[in-house]
């Protein structure tokens, strides 16, 4: 895309095998273009740590939040894994078998996640409040899984919040006509406590996703707050670099201003501030995909 909105495109570099990762990427401040937030993410297929900076305990000076979720479309109520995470000063010890967020603010001392049973490989996401990813020392003297575990709604409860999945709205930008997108959701807003919203929609046929306009065509809108991305995602677990299909993405305003991106590999349509985009239509859908959006910020603005 030769414009001046050539920079909002980018497909996501992965590495190939790393640790417990088949595949992964790490995405920071240097690939978004931003400061608001990085985004590590893999599919894991082996047990043992999950890398975060350090396998030792460490800290952030943000926040963070860390998502377990099923690599199967057809079944993404179970994980077909378990692992443990330690989280506080006490090395509170959770054990995690079925889909889930962990919610880690800043200052909080934890350890990287171990996978100790895998059945079948899942999808490891995690987001930080910040363009860089970085981890100052914890206690020294830590040591993994020596901590209590964690009691029945006790310690920490809201830290570690299991997913709930729902089919994909169809009318999510009002009821007068809709196109769906044939597969199921999992959203994470405010009510983690976090300035958070990201969702993670499973894609399995060809669709529209934008607001309607009087005339019936979809329009663009725009954040003049914060910046969104807007994530393509292959659930092709030898190579996910493929969608296996192929969505035309607008950015810029309607008419002239307004440019199509057609995508057919895992992207990222990264939108700054003041940046119109949208509409989405999914042209083309030969295996089902993954479409995440996420942003940070306290209160939505969106300007039509």
């Amino acid at each position: 895309m030769e414009s001046k909105y050539a920079g909002c495109r980018k497909e996501i570099p992965f590495q190939g095998r790393n640790g417990v990762f088949r595949q992964s990427a790490v995405l920071d401040g240097s690939f978004f273009g931003w400061d608001a937030f990085s985004l590590r993410y893999g599919l894991v297929d082996a047990c043992g740590v999950i890398p975060e900076e350090t396998e030792k305990q460490h800290v952030h000076d943000y926040d963070q939040v860390i998502l377990f979720i099923s690599s199967e479309p057809d079944d993404m109520l179970h994980l077909g894994a378990e692992l443990e995470v330690d989280l506080g000063a006490e090395g509170v010890r959770f054990r995690i078998a079925v889909p889930k967020a962990v919610i880690i603010p800043k200052g909080v001392p934890h350890f990287s996640p171990v996978v100790h049973r895998l059945e079948r490989p899942f999808y490891y996401v995690s987001i930080s409040f910040s363009g860089e990813l970085k981890a100052a020392p914890g206690d020294e003297n830590a040591e993994p899984e020596t901590g209590p575990w964690n009691k029945f709604l006790t310690q920490y409860p809201a830290w570690v919040r299991e997913l709930t999945f729902a089919a994909n709205d169809p009318y999510h930008y009002g009821s007068e006509r809709s196109q769906p997108s044939g597969g199921v959701s999992v959203h994470i807003g405010p009510e983690c406590g976090l300035p958070l919203n990201f969702a993670w929609s499973v894609v399995r046929l060809p669709h529209n996703l934008g607001p309607w306009r009087e005339d019936g065509l979809h329009h663009p809108h725009a954040h003049e707050d914060f910046e969104e991305a807007l994530i393509f995602l292959s659930l092709d677990q030898d190579d996910l670099t493929q969608l296996h299909g192929t969505a035309d993405f607008c950015v810029g305003d309607d008419g002239d201003d307004q440019e199509h991106c057609l995508l057919t590999k895992a992207t990222v349509m990264a939108m700054p501030k003041g940046v119109p985009h949208l509409p989405l239509t999914y042209t083309k859908v030969d295996r089902p995909s993954v479409f995440i959006t996420l942003s940070i910020h306290e209160n939505q603005t969106v300007y039509r």
